[in-house]
């Protein structure tokens, strides 16, 4: 069963380098979510790799992972 989160992005992409062709991003999501008990706002982070080999592929990934960027990343398993 796959997970989706849907989250602003707290900072822009870090970028480095993964082998010879691969560019990573390494991001991190924020989701804000209301606590029923205390009825305070309280925030889940989230972080993420997305690689990409091609040009064009990276250079899309440079203009959109920006700081405040809304995203959706859906992975197979989550890691806690």
């Amino acid at each position: 069963m796959s997970t989706s989160i849907t989250g602003k992005l707290n900072r822009a992409a870090r970028t480095f380098q993964a082998g010879n062709d691969n560019t990573g991003f390494n991001i991190s999501l924020g989701v804000k979510y209301r606590d029923p008990k205390t009825k305070q706002d309280e925030w889940t982070n989230y972080s993420a790799v997305i690689f990409a080999k091609a040009p064009g592929q990276v250079q899309f990934y440079t203009d959109i992972l920006v700081e405040g960027s809304i995203v959706e990343v859906t992975a197979e398993q989550l890691k806690v």
